[in-house]
């Protein structure tokens, strides 16, 4: 009698580890899990907001987006004290790709990012995270963080221009400025910048 393959058994061995199990779910603290789930909301929605519409799709799909992935990663994330929201990176990525192939293109790319992701959670991958020194791992934020001010400069300065490279488009924000300043479309941004509290 042939023997069967253990591949199939190993797959589902590896989607079970993904899936919640019943010691997960705790009574214990729910006021705080509710505290907790309130204001990972608040500071969620506001970043929803912000990159849904900074990367070209609107406001609205933000928030859409934010609410379908956090219940998603909420039932099938590896962490017990995890906390999942809206992330800037993805708006460094989308904001070309709407540009290129508009929303639709942004669905295909949703797509296949999930599927990548889902392959490389079953093979384990996420344990070579550790060894990513945690320089290149900040070297990464600050960049998107540069990329993301760059990209809302011509908002923040209240002109409107357009150009394919970030360093352009910010170029070209700062000089139609000059030409005709704005001083109370920059006065907004300024106040509403934390640094402005100091």
């Amino acid at each position: 009698m042939a023997r069967r393959s253990p591949v199939p058994g190993a797959v589902s061995l590896g989607a079970a580890r993904l899936l919640p199990r019943r010691d997960d779910w705790t009574r214990s603290r729910p006021a705080r899990d509710l505290t907790a789930g309130v204001m990972v909301a608040l500071v969620a929605l506001p970043l929803a907001l912000g990159f849904g519409a900074s990367s070209g799709v609107g406001a609205g799909a933000g928030v859409v987006t934010a609410i379908v992935a956090g219940a998603v990663a909420a039932v099938f994330g590896g962490s017990h004290v995890q906390v999942s929201g809206p992330t800037g990176a993805m708006t460094v990525v989308l904001v070309p790709i709407v540009a290129d192939h508009g929303p639709d293109g942004v669905l295909v790319v949703g797509l296949l990012a999930g599927l990548l992701l889902l392959g490389l959670a079953l093979s384990g991958a996420g344990r070579a995270v550790r060894y990513i020194p945690v320089p290149v791992i900040e070297g990464f934020t600050v960049g998107i963080a540069a990329i993301i001010a760059l990209q809302q400069l011509p908002s923040a300065l209240g002109v409107d221009v357009h150009a394919e490279k970030v360093l352009v488009l910010a170029v070209e924000a700062g000089r139609a400025w000059l030409e005709e300043p704005h001083p109370g479309a920059v006065a907004a941004p300024r106040a509403s910048s934390p640094t402005s509290w100091r």
